[in-house]
């Protein structure tokens, strides 16, 4: 794949995420008023200061080692494990918003293809370009992307990848309250 393309993928990711963060809800205040208004309260803050998912859960993915975690700016509902380098994993989880994002998905309304992915939440899609499981369960959006070229991929084939991913996506479900 050219840098080019990889760049593409990427800036569409990136987009795709600044999209969904724009309209869902971003802090307890903004959950809170959803409740009120009918629907179920939503998580918030972010899978790495909740601890939903820790470094040692992404241990291993890739080849360097993860050094630390943080926040995106300016989406309170995303962090990254970071590797001092351009290899990170990003997490993001949206309520509300799964079974919208994910269907997106698999009608192929994204600029890249994705494939359904089993033992996922209730339903998910796995983008190959992008190492990213696009799950949903209860309408939260679990979106992990591995960031990186294949050698900085520690899993060699798509096939563990993909577990390895869908498992840190059941493991936010199972933590989101």
């Amino acid at each position: 794949m050219t840098h080019s393309r990889v760049s593409a993928i990427l800036l569409a990711s990136v987009l795709w995420t600044a999209a969904c963060a724009n309209g869902s809800p971003r802090s307890k205040h903004e959950s809170s008023a959803r409740a009120s208004a009918g629907g179920a309260p939503g998580p918030s803050g972010n899978a790495c200061d909740n601890k939903w998912l820790t470094e040692a859960d992404v241990a291993g993915i890739l080849s360097a080692p993860i050094i630390g975690m943080k926040p995106i700016p300016g989406d309170a509902q995303s962090c990254e494990f970071t590797t001092g380098g351009l290899p990170n994993i990003t997490v993001a989880v949206r309520p509300g918003l799964g079974k919208s994002t994910v269907q997106t998905w698999l009608d192929g309304k994204m600029p890249v293809e994705s494939t359904p992915l089993g033992g996922v939440g209730e339903r998910a899609a796995w983008q190959p370009e992008l190492h990213e499981v696009i799950a949903e369960k209860n309408d939260v959006l679990c979106d992990i992307s591995v960031i990186g070229l294949a050698d900085d991929i520690r899993a060699r084939s798509t096939d563990a990848l993909q577990k390895r991913v869908g498992a840190l996506c059941n493991k936010v479900f199972a933590s989101v309250r």
